[in-house]
């Protein structure tokens, strides 16, 4: 590497960490950090999604520009000066020009996927990104799990048998599914309650157990009940499937199916998101972190956020060890 390229290098790192300065130096370090698994472990209140919204800002305005030892071939002496020289006080040309001398292979918006839990988190998260960046931010894939999973479910899940107008079936739809088939097959409705029942299946769906794989986990068992519970499974998710709908469990794990059995769907996804940044990362389950880890498995531009003093939703197989796991 040439003496040029060393400075070149060096004054677009420093260039891109002014831009980014109000962060303090591990939080820029990690916003800068653009390839390969980053892992952000931070107590509540330390910025962490702020962190997450400056690294989706710094690639969309500089790419691998802060991570990068390429050099433009263009790159002339004059360019390396102004770089050198860049004021503290830039007029909106200079801005312009450092963009432009510091940006290397700039994603796309609909490139980068960001994730997070809530509904109200993730319209945070899209007018952060918002004021961050202005309308490119309306075409970042911003929202939860379940929102990401539909809108790959509605392009392919005629690969697994449903039709793309498939139907959301509600905690209510679910359950009155469930009161039909405890009736049809005769059990007590005390014992066999429909809230608990779907409490067990969401917990099989999040261990990513199919019907036939929780009923040959509980044969051979002395606990009638989950044998019973088992059929019942099978029966809800062949009602599901007849009427064309899924209820909030099914649409991750129909998508984690879909991205297993067809390569094709699988390696769509992979090369359209080259960055994919997950919120909150404690409070993953298996099945989100199986999706997670095949929508990232192309190129491995993985960014978690967590905090793994703090899980809200242990209850409903939050596993911590996701964020302990996550480098291996």
């Amino acid at each position: 590497m040439t003496d040029f390229d060393q400075r070149y290098i060096a004054a677009r790192r420093a260039v891109i960490a002014a831009d980014l300065r109000r962060l303090n130096p591990m939080q820029r370090q990690a916003a800068m950090t653009t390839e390969g698994p980053l892992l952000l472990l931070a107590g509540a209140g330390s910025g962490k999604t702020t962190v997450l919204i400056q690294r989706v800002y710094n690639l969309l305005t500089y790419g691998r520009g802060s991570d990068s030892s390429d050099v433009p071939p263009w790159a002339a002496e004059e360019d390396l000066a102004f770089l050198e020289s860049f004021p503290q006080r830039p007029d909106e040309y200079q801005v312009e020009r450092a963009r432009r001398l510091c940006a290397v292979d700039v994603p796309r918006p609909w490139e980068i996927l960001a994730i997070t839990f809530t509904n109200k988190a993730a319209g945070e998260l899209k007018d952060r990104l918002a004021a961050r960046l202005g309308p490119v931010a309306n075409d970042v894939w911003a929202s939860t799990f379940h929102s990401a999973c539909v809108r790959i479910l509605r392009r392919d899940i005629d690969r697994l048998g449903f039709d793309k107008d498939f139907t959301i079936y509600d905690t209510d739809d679910s359950r009155r599914v469930i009161r039909d088939i405890v009736k049809e097959l005769n059990l007590d409705e005390k014992a066999f309650q429909p809230k608990t029942i779907l409490s067990i299946i969401s917990a099989a769906k999040d261990n990513y157990e199919s019907p036939a794989a929780f009923a040959k986990k509980h044969e051979g068992e002395n606990d009638w009940k989950l044998s019973r519970i088992a059929k019942v499974y099978e029966r809800y998710a062949q009602k599901l499937r007849a009427a064309n709908a899924l209820d909030f469990d099914d649409l991750i794990y129909h998508t984690v199916t879909l991205l297993q059995r067809e390569p094709e769907v699988l390696a769509y996804y992979q090369n359209k998101f080259r960055y994919v940044l997950v919120d909150e990362y404690q409070d993953t389950n298996h099945l989100q972190y199986l999706l997670t880890g095949l929508l990232a498995g192309g190129r491995r531009n993985l960014c978690v956020v967590g905090d793994d003093d703090q899980s809200i939703y242990r209850f409903r197989g939050a596993n911590i060890e996701n964020i302990l796991s996550f480098e291996k």
